[in-house]
């Protein structure tokens, strides 16, 4: 009986212990190879850190920041509202907007966050604060009731400014929180949109979003892209599975391709995990 018992005993032994290795060396061989200088990839309701990497460093966000521009306009502004197009939004860089144009606050928000239009960006700012710099003093303050400790705007759109600074965890933040509104998610989620403007009348824009995951990964919801020199390749995305949302994002990434690749292996690890 007691060789029966013991022998019951090692059998047990040996089956656990042959499982917690198996699982620590799954977890290990999937621990994604990322060429970006910081990442983290979160659970958007929970908020648990899946993986990180450098994730309170300090970065450029570049377009990343489109996502706190639009958050403020979805939660301060009204979506019938004619935005007037000023000199100075139509005279940033890498935008299709010209100065006089008429174009209803929900439209902009559409160009903005599907081809990352910087004068977009702007027009949306000075439209709900009357001037950039208080539009950032919003946006700072949204930051840092969201909780992010490492974040510093200086503008709407993201353009290079040493005062305009984010980590991957603080976009995380942000992100999670926006995708939140139903509103932000059906934004981001555009693959394609035709946008309309009320000035010149019957002018359309036609954007196709910047965010190749959208067409490439099963269950992206959707999230924002950024690129310039000094940011190099960033991305913030998010997807859907089996009623999980995670969130994923990569700054500082090798070139404007491998942000894509390494956001998807930031979300195929987070989903392979419990």
């Amino acid at each position: 009986m007691v060789l029966r018992r013991n022998g019951l005993r090692g059998l047990v032994t040996a089956f656990v212990c042959a499982f917690v290795l198996q699982w620590c060396a799954a977890m290990a061989q999937a621990a994604p190879e990322i060429t970006a200088d910081a990442a983290i990839v979160v659970d958007q309701q929970t908020g648990q850190v899946l993986y990180e990497k450098n994730a309170d460093q300090r970065m450029y966000p570049a377009s990343m920041t489109k996502m706190m521009t639009c958050l403020l306009a979805l939660e301060n502004g009204n979506p019938d509202t004619v935005v007037q197009v000023s000199a100075n939004a139509a005279d940033v860089e890498c935008t299709r907007l010209h100065q006089g144009d008429q174009i209803r606050l929900s439209e902009l928000l559409r160009q903005m966050m599907t081809i990352s239009d910087n004068g977009a960006a702007t027009a949306v700012g000075e439209t709900l604060a009357g001037n950039i710099p208080a539009f950032a003093e919003m946006m700072n303050a949204k930051a840092a009731a969201l909780g992010c400790t490492g974040t510093h705007f200086a503008n709407a759109n993201g353009m290079p400014d040493a005062n305009h600074y984010s980590t991957a965890r603080d976009m995380a933040k942000i992100a999670s929180y926006a995708i939140g509104d139903t509103r932000f998610r059906a934004i981001i989620g555009l693959d394609v949109v035709r946008v309309s403007y009320v000035y010149p009348a019957g002018r359309t824009e036609y954007c196709v979003n910047t965010n190749e995951l959208l067409r490439t990964y099963p269950g992206c919801i959707g999230g924002k892209t950024g690129w310039t020199r000094a940011a190099a390749g960033c991305l913030t995305t998010a997807a859907k599975r089996h009623g999980r949302t995670l969130v994923a994002v990569v700054m500082h990434a090798t070139d404007e391709d491998t942000r894509f690749s390494d956001a998807a292996k930031l979300l195929d690890y987070g989903f392979g995990r419990p």
